[in-house]
């Protein structure tokens, strides 16, 4: 089967005077159609960058440096930037983590998701207010209809995120990009947004890209988890591939720190020692090699390739790369 989203070599640098910060340095990866895959790492990782490489929307003075984004058989790097507009929002939507940021304040929020479908679709005014409608209510909200002319403020923030669920939506795109969806909402609501998402790739059969920090959340929805560090893909497998059988040092640490369910309460959580290092002066090597316990003068020396371990198994690290020899 053909990848929906194919990354290759991905390379995006923001250029501030002599310094060169290397947010996204090198990363692949692909999403095949209906799969869920999450990407996931620590704050400042390159995940979002990444996504804004893929939507064409890199802020300066980022730059695309290097690469290339395939969807649907089409180099998105190569597209006209109305051509992208026409893959945003029919193709590729975007779910964001600050709902309220995302919505415009002096627009009553179901003129926003028909704002949409009039993009488009050959939708009359009529029919994709009555689409926003039903779209609305399918995402949760209570009295759609009268509720579809209030404003973004007159709703709580769950509520807010349903209404930009019902938005990325509203034209059965075959790829929704999730970047931190549920940060800020409690518990309760946030399994209610995870489900809503589920819902879409069962009814529509997107594919879905789930960014997230939160590797407990990812685990609990994905098919395949992509790990990234520093700017770089350092582990890719199967989500349960990755749990049973992590092969990278980092990735130990990430399984680590979740919480256990039942059984004895934990005093604390092992904590990953030290910080990621500073983009703008990336060490040599490994770039988790001075946070790593199993460090050896070649990870401090030299920088490791991204190699199969298995079949779809991908693994950036030394030791693993040396069991396979």
């Amino acid at each position: 089967m053909e990848p929906l989203l194919q990354v290759k070599n991905l390379c995006a640098y923001f250029f501030m005077g002599s310094s060169i910060l290397k947010a996204v340095d090198g990363v692949s990866f692909e999403i095949q159609p209906g799969q869920i895959v999450g990407l996931v790492g620590e704050s400042g990782c390159g995940k979002t960058t990444a996504i804004q490489c893929v939507l064409r929307l890199l802020p300066s003075p980022g730059r695309i440096v290097e690469g290339e984004i395939w969807f649907d058989d089409k180099d998105l790097l190569t597209l006209s930037p109305e051509e992208m507009r026409q893959i945003r929002g029919r193709h590729i939507s975007v779910v964001l983590q600050d709902a309220m940021a995302a919505l415009n304040p002096v627009i009553p929020v179901g003129e926003q998701v028909a704002d949409i479908r009039l993009a488009h679709t050959t939708d009359s005014n009529r029919a994709a207010w009555e689409k926003a409608v039903e779209l609305m209510g399918k995402t949760g909200i209570p009295r759609a209809i009268e509720r579809a002319r209030y404003h973004a403020h007159e709703f709580s923030g769950g509520m807010q995120q349903r209404i930009v669920i019902a938005t990325a939506l509203a034209c059965n795109p075959e790829l929704i990009i999730a970047d931190e969806p549920t940060t800020g909402l409690d518990v309760t609501i946030q399994e209610q947004i995870l489900s809503l998402l589920l819902k879409a790739r069962e009814q529509m059969g997107s594919a879905i890209l789930y960014i997230s920090h939160d590797f407990a959340t990812v685990v609990s929805i994905c098919d395949r988890i992509i790990i990234m560090y520093a700017g770089e893909v350092v582990e890719s497998a199967p989500t349960k591939e990755i749990l049973t059988n992590p092969m990278h040092p980092y990735t130990e640490g990430l399984i680590n720190s979740i919480p256990p369910l039942g059984g004895t309460p934990m005093e604390f959580l092992p904590a990953i020692p030290g910080l990621p290092p500073n983009p703008v002066d990336l060490p040599p090597g490994c770039r988790f090699a001075p946070r790593c316990a199993h460090a050896k003068e070649e990870c401090l020396a030299q920088r490791p390739q991204l190699v199969a371990r298995t079949p779809g198994h991908y693994v950036r690290c030394f030791s693993y790369k040396e069991e396979m020899n």
